[in-house]
């Protein structure tokens, strides 16, 4: 830049003019007196500034908001029907039976329609709301035996069933203290009969399979080492550890159907069911070559040990 230059920009510098507040203010602390407007202006009284509150108000918020979810779900487990907070209830009730086993669930069901009874049990008015939950009350009583039945292992089907029984003996009694229309009052009284006798039936059925198990367990021992050994001889590819892991098994069941032990023979049962289901889906058939061919004939099949142990 030309000295020229410089000069022209410092003459355009002087045309640069302070405004009248900057000037009021210099002049202000230069001379240690305050501007005329502000001598007339009367003291204010302000409030204090949290400054906290604006930096950590992102956090605050989550936490209201989880302080405000954490009471409403301990207050709404005291709620009633026509209760604002009562579909949170059973919502978390829903949830349990959701959550819950297939083993245990037939028993959390049932409590959880005991605990719905009850609490209409409580409440006179909000007729809409109690037929809406009788409606609830009654598919999940229906479906209790239905799930008894959904659990494969018979012993467990059986304490389950005799948990139930004894869960339900007072549920007519609680269905009586419920205030409902006289035909709403009866099928429910229908449902719940009809529960209890379905349960009743549930355990007699599956006393008698385990207590009279031998006269099918036999037949079923006997298929399944058939069987075993058609898909030895044709699928060829089929693991040589899963050949042990079967063989051994159908020697387990055979010596607990002996023992008198039918439920672990039954167990044993289902169990090479399942890996025979898993093999065969799993495993191509080729055709077997001579040098297979006599590497099978040199596995003796788990039906010629049945046999040589005298089942």
């Amino acid at each position: 830049m030309q000295e020229k230059d410089i000069i022209k920009k410092i003459i355009e510098f002087k045309k640069i003019q302070p405004n009248h507040d900057w000037v009021i203010w210099l002049k202000a602390n230069i001379l240690e007196i305050k501007p005329q407007n502000l001598l007339h202006e009367k003291p204010r009284v302000r409030l204090a500034s949290f400054s906290f509150i604006n930096k950590y108000q992102k956090a605050f918020i989550p936490a209201f908001l989880g302080l405000f979810f954490v009471f409403s779900f301990s207050f709404a487990q005291i709620a009633l029907p026509g209760n604002i907070l009562y579909p949170i209830k059973t919502l978390t009730q829903d949830a349990k039976i959701y959550l819950a086993s297939e083993n245990t669930k037939p028993v959390v069901r049932l409590e959880v329609a005991k605990a719905r009874m009850e609490d209409l049990s409580k409440v006179q008015n909000h007729e809409q709301e109690i037929s809406e939950i009788v409606k609830i009350i009654k598919k999940d009583l229906g479906l209790v035996p239905q799930e008894i039945k959904k659990i494969d292992k018979k012993q467990i089907a059986l304490d389950v069933s005799k948990d139930v029984q004894e869960r339900s003996k007072d549920l007519q009694v609680m269905a009586d203290k419920i205030i409902l229309e006289e035909n709403d009052k009866e099928e429910l009284s229908r449902t719940v009969k009809n529960a209890q006798s379905q349960v009743l039936a549930l355990i007699m059925e599956t006393t008698e399979e385990i207590n009279q198990c031998p006269s099918f367990l036999s037949n079923d021992l006997v298929e399944l080492g058939e069987r075993f050994t058609d898909i030895q001889n044709a699928m060829i590819q089929l693991p040589n550890d899963e050949i042990i892991k079967m063989k051994n098994l159908l020697i387990e069941a055979s010596a607990s159907l002996k023992a008198g032990d039918c439920l672990a023979a039954m167990e044993k049962i289902e169990s090479i069911n399942q890996l025979l289901s898993f093999l065969s889906l799993d495993v191509q058939v080729e055709t077997s070559t001579p040098e297979k061919l006599d590497e099978e004939s040199s596995i003796i099949s788990p039906q010629e040990e049945l046999e040589e142990n005298d089942y």
